[in-house]
């Protein structure tokens, strides 16, 4: 399997799809726990209203990691308004990153 960074970018005109279908979504990331490696909400310094996400992802293709993401709640009703999908090649890895939840 690859792995994949996945950036998504919110519409600001439809943070109440955030609010309404948040639950399915931390439904279905945990549904999808064995390919989808890290995901997060993105949001600018000093704020904590969310503009976006980020995922690292397992999958043998972009179009593999493209159907699990049309497959999550927030896409399907239109949350996010842009996504870009990369193939990640990792230089580094640490355990400096495994206590990240604040």
């Amino acid at each position: 399997m690859k792995i994949f960074a996945v950036h998504f970018e919110d519409d600001p005109t439809k943070q109440s799809v955030r609010d309404k279908h948040q639950q399915d979504h931390y439904d279905y990331l945990q549904h999808c726990a064995e390919r989808i490696a890290n995901a997060g909400v993105l949001h600018r310094e000093g704020s904590t209203a969310p503009v976006g996400g980020l995922w690292l992802v397992h999958g043998s293709s972009e179009l593999d990691v493209r159907g699990l993401i049309e497959a999550d709640p927030f896409f399907v009703h239109g949350l996010r308004r842009t996504i870009r999908v990369w193939r990640f090649s990792p230089s580094l890895t640490t355990d400096a990153g495994l206590d990240i939840m604040e």
